[in-house]
């Protein structure tokens, strides 16, 4: 039988001692790098771990079972419950965040003006050139929160890209430093989280819609916590919006995009 190993991360005490019976601890007390959030011991684990490629491997942050609704052995479940050869298996929450927008990175945009510049701009620096602007991504492919759980594969391609944005970031290149400067800019999220952790946890999703050869089993999205914001109330408009979405990336037809964009435009 497959072997699934969920870890839960605990950043302080009281994280600590709530973490869901089931789950792994993965330890991130020292709060030593917090400007990277759950990505340093996400990061840390898998650069000094051997991964089993017969293993799933998970990483939720304490708020997991809240947005999800999901205990440790009802993902356990939904994983064995994944068709043969599956790469990844998604839980998304905020379903309304992943329907409304063209993709995670418009998304962003709209909370953080600038993001998609500056994600265009590292992807250019490491030589994949992407007109974000125009991806296509349903809730086949957006996760948020890095809910996913993957095999050895899936998490080493993460890695890499996410390590590439991690020496840009760290590093004192001065011809990274335009890019370096957009991507260390602070948020108005709590805490001012700096842009880089937006751009790390929507690297799952951009590598899920520009390689489809990845095997995706998907959690439904519209079973998990919306947001909080007005367009969590439109329940009906986002599960069209994300059907439309799905017709859009497996017919192309016009229609279907002048659709999705009539029901956005009327919402926002």
């Amino acid at each position: 039988m497959t072997d699934i190993k969920l870890h839960q991360i605990a950043y302080s005490q009281k994280t600590l001692e709530d973490v869901a019976p089931g789950y792994l601890i993965l330890d991130n007390l020292d709060g030593k790098r917090n400007d990277w959030r759950e990505y340093w011991p996400i990061r840390n684990f898998l650069l000094n771990h051997a991964l089993s490629d017969e293993c799933y491997y998970g990483f939720f942050s304490p708020r997991f079972e809240e947005k999800t609704g999901l205990s440790h052995s009802q993902v356990v479940e939904f994983v064995r419950s994944s068709p043969p050869g599956t790469d990844v298996i998604t839980f998304n929450p905020q379903p309304d965040m992943g329907a409304f927008f063209l993709n995670v990175f418009e998304q962003n945009e709209v909370f953080d003006p600038g993001f998609t510049k500056a994600s265009e701009a590292f992807l250019a620096l490491i030589g994949m050139p992407l007109s974000l602007s125009s991806l296509l991504m349903d809730s086949r492919q957006i996760v948020f929160s890095n809910y996913f759980v993957a095999r050895p594969d899936f998490w080493r391609a993460w890695l890499d890209m996410n390590e590439k944005l991690f020496a840009i970031c760290e590093g004192a290149d001065s011809a990274d430093g335009e890019v370096r400067h957009a991507l260390l800019h602070a948020t108005n999220y709590t805490g001012a989280v700096q842009r880089k952790v937006f751009l790390m946890e929507r690297i799952v999703s951009l590598l899920l819609t520009i390689n489809p050869a990845w095997k995706v089993h998907a959690y439904n999205t519209f079973a998990c916590a919306w947001s909080a914001t007005k367009l969590g109330e439109s329940k009906l408009d986002a599960v069209i919006s994300d059907a439309l979405k799905i017709a859009m990336r497996e017919q192309g037809f016009p229609h279907y995009l002048n659709a999705f964009s009539a029901v956005r435009d009327r919402l926002r």
